[in-house]
């Protein structure tokens, strides 16, 4: 390609993400922070984290200008959404596949038009959870990404007919756009690491800005305030749940998810026992393996804290997944624990919390401390409370929902910001 070509389909990317910032004012500064590059090496678009924005010129020059302008608003709103970052720990294409159709669903409404380019389609999408739909692709209910035969042989008896085809890589919007890090250092192996740092850096600032002014804060701002109605049935709850999931990731979700991923347990070996086993010696019980472990939640329940626990109990259950955790264990607690309860990380969004009126939370904390089995707890709480002054024999996160100089001495804390 000379490097005319290379300048003019330049300046016609350039135009569709003006046309997409017409559309949505709230991402001109992101469109104004990424770095374009026209590149033949992706079938049609992608982003890195970085902000790397790669366009395929011979696919883009096909679609139309309102829907080239779409495939912009795409791609930055994966890095609205922090596609990059809540994908680790999953299974990241299926993330990709349920990102894109949320966009997408989006993207319709917002700009009241088609999804172009046989992109990925799913009415209502935009009112689901990423992980709801990873599910729902899991399952079958929705169409996902299938692998080519990987070999020869395969791909000749799929021609035949004596092998079902296998659907390769789609080619519409978004599929297989989200760009990981690895791509990156392969594609541009010149990347200068304190650059990509300098980049990355911009990049977040950008997307902080953006969901400051934009339509995705505004919708939030009107999902928490129908989540703050006590009068919602729970149906209606886990829905507003699953829309609050998806649409925005702010820095103390961040936090959160990164905790649960540090303290989640590795995998079961003879070569470290369970601490189960204590000091028997007839018998050598195996340590925790990561096909699932328990996460262990003490809920500050006074008053107060009623209406702030479902939301971060949703954003908790949004990530249960990604780091294995495949049973929920809840104390409630005033001044004595009121409820002892086992839950599946699905039912979490639903969970019913009951008020009370002290805040000491040492009668929950101490109890769990007594099980050797017990690896991370979170402290969900306002901070005004009584509770163990010495460490645990657990790590600990304290999810702190109000301004209080809440110091405990040990643990992680985590302050919550209201209405965030």
């Amino acid at each position: 390609m000379s490097q005319r070509d290379d300048s003019r389909n330049l300046e016609i990317v350039k135009a569709a993400l003006r046309l997409a910032c017409a559309n949505m004012p709230h991402l001109s500064g992101l469109a104004a922070a990424v770095r374009i590059h026209m590149d033949p090496r992706v079938p049609t678009a992608g982003i890195f984290v970085s902000g790397r924005l790669l366009v395929n010129p011979n696919w883009f020059n096909t679609l139309n200008v309102k829907d080239q302008a779409f495939v912009m608003a795409h791609e930055l709103f994966h890095l609205c959404l922090r596609t990059h970052e809540r994908a680790i720990g999953t299974e990241p294409e299926l993330f990709n596949w349920a990102h894109d159709y949320i966009i997408n669903d989006i993207l319709k409404e917002e700009m009241q038009t088609y999804i172009p380019a046989s992109g990925l389609e799913f009415d209502g999408a935009r009112n689901l959870s990423a992980e709801q739909i990873v599910s729902m692709i899991r399952s079958g209910k929705v169409r996902g990404p299938k692998k080519q035969p990987r070999s020869d042989l395969a791909i000749a008896l799929s021609k035949a007919g004596l092998l079902d085809d296998v659907e390769g890589p789609a080619t519409g919007v978004g599929v297989g756009d989200v760009l990981t890090r690895e791509q990156e250092r392969e594609l541009f192996p010149d990347i200068d690491p304190q650059q990509d740092v300098r980049d990355r850096q911009r990049i977040r600032s950008a997307v902080t800005k953006t969901l400051g002014l934009g339509v995705l804060k505004d919708r939030l701002d009107k999902i928490e305030a129908v989540t703050r109605d006590r009068k919602q049935d729970s149906g209606s709850f886990d829905s507003v749940t699953g829309m609050l999931k998806s649409f925005y990731t702010p820095p103390w979700e961040m936090a959160l998810q990164q905790w649960m991923e540090a303290v989640a347990p590795g995998p079961r070996s003879f070569a470290r026992p369970s601490r189960r086993a204590g000091d028997r010696t007839d018998v050598v019980l195996p340590g925790r393996t990561r096909e699932g472990w328990s996460l262990h939640i003490v809920l500050d329940t006074s008053g107060s804290m009623v209406s702030e626990i479902p939301r971060v109990l949703g954003t908790i259950a949004s990530f249960c997944e990604a780091v294995n955790v495949n049973m929920i264990h809840v104390l409630q607690c005033d001044t004595a624990i009121t409820h002892d309860d086992w839950l599946d990380p699905g039912q979490l969004a639903k969970y019913q919390i009951g008020g009370g009126g002290g805040s000491d939370m040492s009668p929950a904390m101490e109890h769990l401390a007594h099980d050797p089995e017990v690896q991370a707890v979170v402290v969900i709480t306002d901070g005004a409370i009584s509770f163990p002054q010495g460490p645990m024999p657990y790590q600990t996160l304290w999810a702190l929902t109000e301004g209080y100089d809440f110091k405990p001495g040990y643990g992680v804390v985590i302050p919550i910001p209201k209405g965030r």
